[in-house]
């Protein structure tokens, strides 16, 4: 509970605007309670980190039940479940918001959070690496183009959460996705 409550209050606040006082007031529990299992505020981010944050990116970019489908058609889809999701279009990837604020505060969260950027970012690869041998696309950097689909991606949900829609990311991330189009082989 502790976790999901400190994932949450840090994605949509951010770590520097959410104390401790404010987890232990959504927690409902004493101060003593959460230092028995976290001796500081950086040991409850790291273990959001890695046990509520990582997770959740895993199955968001789980890409293994399908098979019957084209490569590309796969990243297009997770583009689209992105779009669908009220949440991150409103607050942005959680990874992307943490990396911006965290990575530059210590290396403990820089590493951690890198981890599962590099964990996402091969994932596409090894996608766009099956749609090249199975001549879907034709053959292109797949390291680069895995890391570009993130950040363009992370580009178009980075608006204010008051300025972030469904049709402005969707809008904005056309230009991803027809690219992507363009590189199915003929």
């Amino acid at each position: 509970m502790i976790l999901d409550i400190t994932f949450l209050l840090i994605y949509k606040h951010g770590y520097s605007a959410t104390g401790v006082s404010a987890i232990l007031k959504e927690c409902k529990i004493p101060k003593g309670s959460l230092y028995h299992h976290f001796k500081s505020k950086k040991e409850l981010v790291l273990a959001m980190i890695k046990e509520r944050l990582s997770p959740k990116m895993d199955i968001f970019f789980s890409f293994e039940n399908n098979s019957n489908k084209d490569m590309i058609e796969i990243i297009l889809e997770t583009i689209d479940n992105i779009s669908n999701n009220e949440q991150l279009v409103k607050y942005n990837c959680p990874l992307n918001r943490l990396n911006i604020e965290l990575s530059n505060i210590d290396k403990d969260f820089e590493e951690e959070l890198n981890k599962i950027f590099m964990r996402i970012k091969n994932k596409i690869k090894l996608l766009l690496d099956k749609a090249i041998e199975n001549k879907e696309i034709k053959y292109i950097n797949t390291d680069s183009l895995s890391e570009f689909i993130i950040t363009s991606t992370w580009g178009a949900l980075s608006l204010s959460a008051n300025n972030s829609t469904k049709d402005r990311f969707s809008n904005n991330i056309i230009h991803l996705k027809q690219y992507l189009l363009t590189l199915k082989a003929n």
